[in-house]
This record gives C-alpha cells, structure tokens and sequence, in this order.
C-alpha cells in the first residue's frame, strides 16, 4: 500500500503541506501583482493612521472624488 504525501485539493492536484501558501501569503502575492498591473502610485494621507494608494496618473479632481467616497463609505472619524 503507498501513502499518499499531501492532500488532493478540490481540484484533483497533490500538493505536499510546504507547498501551500497560507492565505496571508496568497493575498500579499495578489496584492503584489495588483500593485504591478496598476503602475505608479501616490499615498494620500487621510489623518497620521490611514492613507490610500490611488494611480499616479489621476486628476486632482478625481483624486478628490476618491477621497470624498472613501469618507463616505467608512466609519470614518476625525481623531483629535
């Protein structure tokens, strides 16, 4: 009888446990080609403990748009 190294995912293919990537491993690596795909970027400092990436190419104005949206859509407070 032979044993089997690793477990069959879901998709049939053996991998062994060091292979794996943990999820933490998998979202830096799409997060790396992301930020690759998208080029250059700017930070915008939304107060001393959050800033946003947005592409360097973009308008002021859309800049701002972005800005605007990102407040909106959080429950973001001004910390005094």
């Amino acid at each position: 009888m032979k044993e089997q190294q690793g477990t069959a995912s879901k998709s049939g293919h053996s991998r062994r446990k060091s292979e794996r990537l943990s999820s933490e491993e998998a979202l830096t690596q799409i997060l790396d080609a992301h930020k690759k795909s998208v080029g250059k970027t700017i930070s915008i400092r939304i107060d001393n403990r959050t800033s946003i990436e947005v592409p360097a190419n973009m308008s002021e104005e859309d800049r701002d748009k972005r800005v605007a949206n990102y407040l909106k859509n959080t429950n973001y407070k001004v910390l005094k």
